[in-house]
């Protein structure tokens, strides 16, 4: 039985209303309450699968900045704002504290997903007493469902690793290649060739796995047995750089395409499937305050969300839930201009100009960082102009000689400012759709998540 849809944007309007005495008129088009309403048959069957996605170090911000930007220069919402404005959708806010404090780190997030329990940072799925208790994919296997994890880090890193496997160090990503192998994951893509050797390689072909190492290999294989793909020797490139670079964008897949695949492998499973979904790199751009960066890695995630909507309108039995483990960096856009309101000049007139500059950013900071390594200063400086389309002004262009100090020079003529390189201890957005979503509440922790997969799913 399909899910209900509202018959017309006034009857979604009417349902919306209770979410708007919770959280406020303006928000009422896609809150908890609302999607409970609408969502109410869901109770009444299981998910047959579940998509899971995650846009690694995604603070608030960052959803908003790349909905402006597509709005600012395609003329189009995000497909995730789009999502919460004509789905019946479940919104929640959800906690990320780990064992070892208010800040959690992906290894302690993504084990609070895969096992139900908060442990401590750097640990995947080992609690503080020392039990490894079995994890989500283990859990979703023994139910005869397929499962696979998808990321454009490296595909051993956290928070794939923490939905499958038990390592005391999140840094051992050698064991956590051979564990996904041990586990039975059936879908593995992402970067990290350094991770896997000739050995396990071998491995994994003897167990049946094809092996896709670039773009074209990946889009040509039609196979239905199990899948290792794996795109880089590091993490996958930023998209920012995959998008300015002919020879990445013909090596490398898209996140959105390596899901499309990941969805033709497992979606023949007689039982259903698992599918962890992870724009990775959103995180990275963060640690580095790259704001163009996060916003292309954002929209690329976007992208894959747009896969998986037209998979689950299709297959109405998925639960798709959509969320971030952290935010990274404290990314915000801020108002820049003529801050006295009693002027004829409007305030913050600046703000939109600036952010708009970004359209000229051609580098990720990292590459940049990469192809500069040994200039002297007015050289960078050079680069750092060509790379961004700016035009440093007096004052800043004895500063900026790195790209740690440009980076601190970008919010003066792009808006985005930060509040440090590490992660953010702020509630994060967390969304549900399909069978099942009616069990997220409006408010959530980290660690809830795991069992109320389960029962939606209806695996012990």
């Amino acid at each position: 039985m399909n899910q209900p849809r509202p018959s017309s944007r006034r009857d979604f309007l009417k349902f919306a209303g209770i979410g708007s005495l919770v959280f406020g008129a303006g928000s009422a088009r896609a809150l908890g309450a609302a999607g409970r309403e609408v969502s109410g048959n869901s109770a009444k069957r299981q998910a047959k699968n579940v998509i899971f996605m995650v846009s690694d170090g995604m603070c608030f911000s960052v959803l908003t900045a790349a909905q402006t930007y597509l709005t600012r220069t395609e003329k189009r919402s995000s497909h995730w704002m789009k999502m919460y404005g004509e789905l019946p959708v479940v919104r929640s806010l959800c906690e990320t504290d780990s064992a070892s404090g208010i800040v959690t780190d992906s290894a302690a997030a993504a084990s609070c997903w895969g096992i139900g329990e908060r442990i401590d940072n750097g640990v995947i799925n080992i609690t503080q007493d020392g039990r490894k208790p079995i994890t989500l994919v283990q859990k979703m296997n023994a139910a005869r469902k397929r499962c696979g994890l998808v990321t454009t880090t490296t595909a051993t890193h956290a928070t794939p690793a923490g939905f499958a496997t038990t390592v005391a160090r999140r840094s051992d990503q050698k064991a956590i290649a051979a564990q996904y192998l041990e586990r039975g994951v059936d879908v593995v893509l992402g970067g990290g060739t350094q991770y896997f050797s000739e050995e396990l390689v071998a491995a994994y072909r003897q167990a049946g796995y094809g092996l896709a190492l670039n773009r074209g290999q990946l889009l040509a294989d039609t196979g239905k047995a199990p899948l290792l793909g794996l795109f880089s020797k590091s993490h996958m490139p930023f998209e920012i750089d995959r998008l300015n670079s002919a020879e990445l964008k013909a090596s490398t897949p898209t996140l959105s395409e390596m899901t499309k695949v990941a969805l033709q492998r497992l979606s023949t499973a007689p039982q259903g499937f698992f599918l962890m979904v992870e724009g990775g790199r959103v995180d990275h751009a963060g640690h580095g305050n790259d704001g163009a960066a996060a916003i292309h890695e954002q929209i690329a995630f976007d992208e894959a969300i747009a896969t998986v909507l037209a998979f689950v309108d299709k297959n109405p039995d998925t639960l798709l839930i959509v969320t971030t483990d952290h935010g990274t960096g404290g990314f915000n856009v801020n108002g820049l201009g003529n801050e006295d309101f009693f002027t004829t000049e409007p305030a913050y007139s600046e703000s939109s100009p600036a952010f708009d500059r970004l359209t000229g950013f051609t580098s990720s900071l990292e590459l940049l960082s990469l192809r500069t390594k040994g200039l002297a200063p007015e050289d960078f400086l050079t680069a750092a102009e060509s790379a961004t389309g700016l035009k440093f002004k007096a004052d800043d262009r004895t500063k900026v000689t790195s790209t740690k100090t440009l980076a601190a020079a970008l919010m003066k003529y792009t808006s985005i400012g930060w509040t440090s390189n590490n992660h953010t201890g702020e509630m994060v957005e967390f969304c549900s759709y399909g069978p099942g979503s009616q069990l997220f509440t409006p408010h959530l922790r980290n660690d809830q998540v795991h069992a109320k997969i389960l029962q939606a799913t209806g695996v012990a």
